[in-house]
């Protein structure tokens, strides 16, 4: 199950304002999806949620066929297109209208909802959230904060402190470098190391040197450490 959270940004440097909504109205949401089968399933939930759902093919021709006076909120569904959704947002957000816009995507990627939300998105909902996900960030934007996936800000949380390890650093060493690597990072001292590998301790010596200086690593222990997060 995705976790969301909502994130009240309204007081931050994004510069939303609280959105005047009245609480005796009932919220009117414009729908744009381009899938019939699942626009009707969501206009359903929706509708039981307590909402007021219209409807639109696409957001081309939305104003032409559909009301804008009443409308609290737009709600775009994005077939994961990163220009067509920058295009979409930038059309939605054009004047004389202000109604807050949410995007639903099948990406979840951090970099998408930064994105969005920097053209002025007030909401973006991963497509693998379940519809009372979706109720509950629709109601959070209502409310005057912007909505993001937790899911995407854990997953780059984990990214900038688990980097992938990057297969190329191998050749930089050579065979036996390799191998001593290998010894130290197993915590090994280097009489193993040069028994194991049937070389003179000295010569054990000169690899480790040589290591050390390829990986910029100021002493055995943080080269040890360094040796076993690229071969993570």
């Amino acid at each position: 199950m995705d976790i969301l959270a909502g994130i009240d940004f309204s007081r931050t440097t994004l510069g939303h304002a609280t959105l005047d909504v009245d609480p005796g109205r009932t919220p009117s949401i414009l729908l744009i999806d381009d899938r019939i089968l699942e626009r009707e399933c969501l206009i359903f939930r929706l509708t039981v949620a307590g909402f007021q759902v219209l409807a639109a093919m696409n957001a081309e021709d939305w104003q032409a066929s559909v009301g804008t006076d009443t409308l609290s909120l737009i709600l775009y569904v994005c077939d994961g297109s990163a220009e067509k959704r920058r295009r979409t947002i930038a059309g939605l957000l054009q004047a004389p209208h202000t109604h807050p816009v949410v995007v639903l995507s099948q990406s979840d990627d951090m970099a998408n909802v930064i994105e969005a939300i920097e053209c002025g998105a007030r909401g973006y909902i991963s497509s693998r959230a379940n519809v009372d996900h979706v109720i509950a960030a629709i109601r959070f934007v209502l409310a005057g904060g912007v909505f993001v996936p937790a899911s995407s800000m854990l997953a780059a949380r984990k990214a900038r402190v688990d980097p992938a390890a990057d297969p190329a650093w191998q050749s930089n060493f050579t065979a036996k470098q390799m191998a001593v690597l290998e010894g130290i990072r197993r915590g090994k001292p280097n009489k193993v190391i040069a028994y194991e590998l049937n070389m003179c301790e000295s010569t054990v010596k000169v690899h480790v040197r040589n290591v050390m200086k390829k990986l910029k690593a100021r002493n055995r222990t943080e080269l040890a450490f360094k040796a076993t997060e690229m071969t993570l």
